[in-house]
C-alpha cells in the first residue's frame, strides 16, 4: 500500500536558501518516511516517490561490485561537500577552478566538455576499467525501468533527449549518461546542477555494518527518508536537499550512494572521432605532430 503525503512548507524560501552548504541535523526532520510513499507539496507538485525493496539484492550487489572502484578522494563535489571555493595552487596563487571539501566520490559513465577537459569522453573509470563498467549496466537498466514506471512524464522527456544523443555517451539503452558514486558522504544542503533540468533525480543506497541517521532530507518540507538496501528514491533534486548526520556507527559501517542522471549538455557531443579531430585542431592546430 503506497501512502501519499501532502507536505506543507516548514521553511520560507529565504530560510531554505540560508541552508545552502550547511549540514543538517536530526531536528530538520519532522516527518520520517520508512514506507512506500509519494510526497507532494500543497500545490500538487511531486516532491518524491519512495519504494522499498524495489531492487533485487543480486542486482544491487552487481552494481556495487562493478562501480565501487570509481570512488576516490576528490575535491570536485562543490557545495554538496559543504564548501565551494577557488583552488589554491602550490605556489599560493588562486586559480579560477572552484572546488569543495575533500570527500570520497567517483563518476562512472560519460562526461561532456567542461572547464578543465574540453571534449566529451568516458570517465576515467569507464576508460580504465571498461569491463567493470559494462558489468554494472544491468543495475543502471533496472533503475531506468523503475524511473519509467514511477515517473513516466519526467522519464519520457529525458529518454527522448538520450535517444537524440550520440550512443557513445549513453549508458546502454537507458536515459542516463553518468552515475555518481559516494561513500560515507553525508551531503550538505545543495541543489543538483549539471543534470537534465526537466528530469527527476534518484538515489540508491547500499549499506554494510551498522549506522543510523543519514536520512535524505528535503529541509523546506521537514521530511526525511530512511533508505535501506534495495530501496529506490526518486526526488526533486532541484530543490534544497541534503543528509542528516551518521549516528551510532559501527567501526566497519559503509554507505555507498548511487545517483544516476543525464548530463545536461551531452546532446551536444559529437562522435569520438569528431571530438578527437576538434581537440587536435584546438590544441595544436595540426592533425598530426
Amino acid at each position: 500500500m503506497v501512502q501519499t503525503l501532502k507536505l506543507k512548507r516548514v521553511l520560507t524560501p529565504a530560510q531554505g536558501d540560508a541552508l545552502h552548504k550547511k549540514f543538517l541535523t536530526r531536528d530538520n526532520v519532522e516527518t520520517l518516511v520508512d514506507y512506500d510513499c509519494d510526497g507532494y507539496d500543497l500545490n500538487g507538485k511531486m516532491l518524491f516517490r519512495y519504494r522499498k525493496n524495489a531492487i533485487p539484492m543480486e542486482i544491487l550487489k552487481q552494481g556495487v561490485d562493478a562501480f565501487k572502484g570509481s570512488i576516490q578522494l576528490t575535491d570536485g563535489r562543490g557545495s554538496a561537500s559543504g564548501s565551494s571555493h577557488k583552488r589554491v595552487r602550490k605556489d599560493g596563487s588562486v586559480s579560477n577552478i572552484t572546488v569543495g571539501n575533500k570527500v570520497l566520490s567517483g563518476n562512472v559513465g560519460y562526461m561532456d566538455s567542461g572547464a578543465m577537459v574540453h571534449y566529451c569522453r568516458k570517465t576515467a573509470f569507464a576508460r580504465d576499467y571498461f569491463e567493470k563498467f559494462k558489468e554494472g549496466i544491468p543495475f543502471v537498466k533496472h533503475i531506468d525501468n523503475l524511473y519509467k514506471e514511477l515517473c513516466p512524464e519526467h522519464y519520457a522527456k529525458q529518454k527522448a533527449i538520450a535517444e537524440g544523443t550520440n550512443k557513445n555517451y549513453v549508458i546502454g539503452d537507458t536515459s542516463f549518461t553518468t552515475v555518481t558514486v559516494n561513500r560515507n558522504f553525508a551531503t550538505a544542503v545543495h541543489k543538483d546542477a549539471g543534470d537534465y533540468p526537466e528530469g527527476f533525480g534518484n538515489l540508491i543506497i547500499y549499506r554494510e555494518g551498522h549506522y543510523e541517521g543519514s536520512y535524505f532530507c528535503l529541509p523546506e518540507y521537514g521530511v526525511g527518508i530512511d533508505m535501506q538496501n534495495q530501496d529506490v528514491l526518486f526526488a526533486d533534486v532541484h530543490s534544497w536537499h541534503g543528509n542528516t548526520p551518521y549516528e551510532n556507527t559501527s567501526e566497519d559501517f559503509m554507505r555507498i550512494a548511487f545517483v544516476m542522471y543525464y548530463r545536461e549538455y551531452m546532446y551536444q557531443c559529437k562522435s569520438p572521432s569528431e571530438e578527437l579531430f576538434e581537440t587536435k585542431m584546438r590544441e595544436t592546430g595540426f592533425l598530426k605532430l
